[in-house]
């Protein structure tokens, strides 16, 4: 269920999906129903990240030439599952007995590919090869041609070959009528000698349907495998370290980033900036100016979260991970509206199943942006204040950022460093704009380009950063009504 629902609530997971070089129809249909790793299996998902992270070696070191013939191989396979449930009614057709040959023969192939690669690799432990379907091809392919055709070969049946002879006299012979209605005759002996062929071997190759059956599994399972690997060096992601669910810092990210904004920022030639935040257990209380990064921040946490427990290597230089029963992501993105919600009754009823989930002792990686932003600003303090006082005595690593202050909770706080005037005074010099000048030529990339996204520790009682009217003016918004507006911060109105 949570595999499920984070591909539609967190966009950057749906993101990487479709970023995937998937080359079977099997493979795709495997990603569509990713296994959720859950506490207790740290185990099996740590063979499967090692797999990951060995091929990815490989690719990054060039040494890609098992692997380009692995996905050729495997751009060739067909989903032909229910061709498999058909041999055990014994109800096939010549192009289903072609494509069971064929799909026997590829993965032979397969086969000594992924045995390459485990060489290469040194899988430790060392997975599971593929059946041996040799018994399959040997009955598909009676006079061993390895070649993907099939048809009712003669040597099936001695009666039957010997009418197909029959038919190939008298054909030459001549086409009086007595002649044409012997090899009709003979044609319907052989149909009827034809299906009975056709029934024997779907009989003999019932026995082998559990092996085709794991051969298309295999084949799904390494073409998702090796299609994260490639993803994994495209991006530059890393094997986390995962570590006892009872350390004090559950998570510690050096380098995390957030692989679909990264790339939307790059293109359009902007700076990104990697982030350094470690989380403890209980709440974190996260702050910063407008625009200074904090939803994308939360989104990465919970991206970085999911692809782990998704079984991917995670976006950042370096981590050390802990998996959750849960991971619950609340940003306002409008869906609520469409279902007739708004946005405050929205976040509730979320929170609200959240909070049931916890008391329950579901141990959740909590993240909420902007909580009660919606409603005044008194009761969504007040909020806020109980939200985190409660949060310090269920099973959770939350970080929930807000714009109210002082929020007074004992609880860890992070703040964004923010807007940086040095870095302004930078982009000034760069681009030779007089400072009085510089207000009316600003746009939303300038801004980004000053803003520092690293976070820093707060002590208790800070108040929120005051940038709105200075990024607003750098933005061009009319002054005389900013003017006013100071007056009014003055006045603490």
């Amino acid at each position: 269920m949570q595999a499920t629902r984070i591909k539609d609530d967190i966009s950057g997971f749906s993101y990487l999906s479709r970023q995937l070089d998937l080359q079977s129809g099997v493979g795709r249909e495997l990603l569509s129903r990713a296994r959720w790793y859950r506490k207790g299996e740290e185990p099996e998902l740590l063979v499967e990240l090692s797999r990951i992270e060995r091929i990815k070696d490989l690719v990054r070191e060039g040494r890609t030439f098992t692997l380009e013939k692995l996905k050729r191989k495997f751009s060739q396979v067909l989903d032909i599952r229910g061709t498999f449930a058909l041999l055990q009614k014994g109800d096939v057709d010549d192009v289903q007995l072609f494509e069971v040959k064929r799909f026997a023969l590829l993965t032979r192939d397969c086969a000594a590919f992924v045995s390459e690669l485990t060489r290469d690799c040194a899988f430790h432990p060392a997975p599971a090869g593929f059946p041996d379907l040799g018994e399959v091809v040997s009955i598909l392919d009676p006079r061993n041609e390895n070649l993907p055709a099939f048809y009712i070969y003669d040597e099936y049946d001695a009666l039957l070959a010997r009418k197909r002879k029959e038919i190939q006299v008298l054909s030459s012979s001549g086409t009086d009528e007595e002649t044409m209605g012997k090899i009709a005759s003979l044609q319907e002996e052989c149909l009827a000698l034809e299906q009975g062929v056709r029934l024997e071997l779907a009989r003999r190759l019932s026995a082998h349907v559990d092996a085709l059956q794991e051969s298309m599994r295999l084949v799904a399972y390494w073409d998702l495998l090796t299609a994260k690997a490639y993803m994994a060096a495209g991006y530059g992601m890393v094997m986390p370290r995962l570590q006892e669910p009872s350390v004090p810092v559950r998570l510690r990210y050096k380098g995390l980033f957030h692989p679909m904004v990264k790339r939307i920022l790059e293109e359009k030639g902007h700076r990104y900036q990697r982030i350094d935040v470690s989380l403890q257990k209980g709440p974190c209380l996260l702050t910063g100016a407008n625009m200074s990064g904090k939803t994308v921040l939360l989104k990465s946490i919970a991206l970085s979260q999911c692809l782990l427990q998704s079984g991917f290597l995670v976006p950042a230089e370096e981590a050390d991970m802990v998996l959750f029963d849960r991971v619950e992501l609340l940003v306002q993105d409008g869906q609520d509206e469409e279902r007739g919600l708004s946005s405050f009754g929205a976040e509730m009823q979320r929170l609200n199943t959240v909070f049931g989930q916890l008391r329950q002792g579901v141990d959740t990686l909590l993240l909420v942006d902007e909580l009660a932003r919606t409603t005044n600003p008194d009761e969504g303090k007040a909020i806020v204040c109980a939200v985190l006082e409660s949060l310090q005595s269920l099973p959770c690593v939350a970080m929930v950022s807000t714009h109210y202050g002082p929020v007074p909770n004992p609880v860890r706080r992070l703040r964004v460093r923010g807007f940086r005037q040095d870095w302004l005074t930078g982009r000034m010099a760069e681009t030779l704009v007089a400072p009085q000048d510089m207000e009316s030529r600003f746009d939303i990339s300038h801004i980004q380009s000053c803003m520092d996204y690293s976070l820093t520790e707060e002590e208790s009682g800070g108040k929120p950063p005051a940038e709105a009217l200075r990024i607003a003016g750098l933005l061009g918004f009319d002054a005389e009504v900013l003017a006013l507006a100071g007056k009014y911060l003055e006045r603490r109105i």
